[in-house]
């Protein structure tokens, strides 16, 4: 009776240190809109009308209305 219980409760603490170990060891999940945001950074002090289309209130009303 006792090797029944014994095994059981080195089951459990098996799967809780499981459980414990597997977020540590996954990946951080990477922004992709902001990784994207920062790759395609344009200066706009150079392009005259076309500012407006490359301002962040622009860009970030177009990314709006492309979830829907």
């Amino acid at each position: 009776m006792k090797r029944v219980k014994f095994k059981g409760v080195t089951l459990i603490i098996l799967i809780i240190t499981v459980i414990m170990l597997l977020p540590a060891c996954a990946p951080s999940k990477k922004r992709a809109y902001k990784s994207a945001r920062k790759n395609s950074y344009i200066d706009t002090s150079q392009l005259g009308r076309n500012k407006y289309f490359f301002s962040k209130k622009y860009q970030k009303k177009l990314y709006r209305y492309k979830k829907r």
